[in-house]
């Protein structure tokens, strides 16, 4: 008897409310979507900065690679040339050589810092997103568990969440209004 009541009220419960959970649980599909979307729009463009820097660094050390070549080059030319100054164009062939190597130094140190610096802003700005995500999704779930919503209420906060994504203020594309009445 007691398990035909159960029964019965899940029915009821089916019945009266179906319709809404199905719902909540669409609207949550979609969103859980858009946020795989947009982690893979971000992962994305982080790779392609990502592989931008490195064909760029892999161009910066060739031509360096090939000055430093020309200037080995130039140095055993003139070493031919001039074997009576041999002494002193060797000093000064090194002199450079070195400076272009400590150039070519700094140069790819601060390159890599400069990949390292972009690579720690994108997964910052990663992080401060998915807590953004997170916590105004864990406000939505908070809400939901509390207290019946209208759909107006409901649809408030899915613009909300969609338009953080979208990185826009909500309150600058609708016009001010009390909030509507909790039913």
């Amino acid at each position: 008897m007691a398990e035909n009541n159960v029964n019965n009220v899940d029915q009821i419960r089916e019945l009266i409310f179906g319709s809404q959970i199905k719902e909540f649980e669409e609207k949550f599909a979609r969103l859980e979507q858009t946020l795989k979307k947009s982690e893979a729009r971000l992962e994305k463009l982080f790779k392609e900065a990502h592989s931008k820097l490195e064909r760029e660094t892999e161009r910066s050390v060739e031509a360096l690679e090939k000055k430093i070549d020309n200037l080995a080059t130039a140095t055993q030319r003139e070493r031919t040339k001039l074997k009576e100054l041999i002494d002193t164009t060797d000093e000064n062939l090194q002199v450079q050589l070195s400076n272009q190597k400590d150039e070519f130094v700094t140069k790819l140190r601060i390159l890599k810092e400069n990949v390292a610096d972009e690579n720690d802003k994108i997964a910052e700005n990663l992080r401060q997103m998915r807590e953004e995500l997170e916590q105004t999704l864990r406000e939505a779930i908070a809400g939901l568990s509390d207290e019946k919503l209208s759909r107006d209420s409901m649809a408030q906060m899915l613009l909300d969440v969609a338009m953080k994504i979208r990185g826009q203020d909500v309150n600058s594309l609708l016009p001010q209004e009390e909030s509507p009445a909790k039913k």
